[in-house]
């Protein structure tokens, strides 16, 4: 009976191997953009829709109060509430927290690659600002003074001494403080907390711009520098 069994086998095993690979990848997500009904296997290639908002006056900041959930870009939307990415950042000049000067063009055009995080020094709004922290600081040894840390006050409402406090508490060491209103989230469009840019280039341009996130942040830095060498 087991002698019988093999040439059974050899003929069936290669026929169920041969019809698993015949079947058709694609996205079989009924809930995906491009979903395809006659996909039987997936494929790793579903889209899905995105967050839209509208932007009646054309300044690429989207209005949070006004947003459609759908697959195409309608025409006014913009895909981000908090501000535009790749157009320039308005220029500034500001002290810090020691009393230095610091230009943003000047400083960009230097090559470096400025992050700007804008925080309400309080115990539960420390996770992002560490998260920051420590991307750029993974920064710092094959890349050395070239990205740099701006922690800024969100309202400029606290003062020095209060935000360096907040920061050496948490173990933050490695940006530079401000609490200069010269620095203004709003330039960036809907404030938020925190709030945080990347900004890099002679074009001065906006590579990163999330509220109450950093995801993303390490890969607009490397595209900061690879279009900056």
């Amino acid at each position: 009976m087991k002698n019988n069994l093999i040439p059974f086998l050899i003929f069936i095993i290669p026929l169920v191997v041969l019809q698993s690979c015949s079947k058709k990848r694609g996205c079989n997500d009924e809930d995906a953009c491009n979903f395809d009904s006659s996909a039987e296997k997936y494929d790793g290639s579903c889209t899905y829709p995105v967050i839209w908002y509208s932007d009646p006056d054309k300044d690429g900041f989207g209005d949070p109060n006004t947003s459609l959930i759908q697959c195409n870009q309608p025409t006014g939307y913009v895909d981000n509430a908090n501000g535009a990415i790749g157009i320039p950042a308005p220029d500034f000049t500001a002290l810090d927290c020691d009393g230095i000067s610091h230009n943003l063009y000047a400083e960009l055009n230097a090559k470096k690659i400025i992050v700007i995080i804008w925080v309400m020094p309080c115990s539960s709004c420390v996770t992002e600002p560490l998260n920051a922290s420590s991307i750029v600081q993974s920064y710092s040894t094959n890349y050395p003074g070239r990205v740099v840390f701006y922690m800024v006050d969100d309202y400029a409402n606290t003062n020095c001494v209060g935000m360096q406090g907040w920061a050496s508490f948490y173990g933050i060491t490695n940006c530079t403080m401000f609490s200069d209103a010269a620095i203004n989230m709003a330039d960036y469009g809907v404030p938020g907390m925190p709030k945080t840019v990347v900004i890099g280039g002679f074009n001065h341009q906006v590579y990163f711009n999330k509220n109450e996130s950093t995801v993303g942040l390490g890969a607009a830095i490397d595209q900061a520098l690879i279009d900056n060498p």
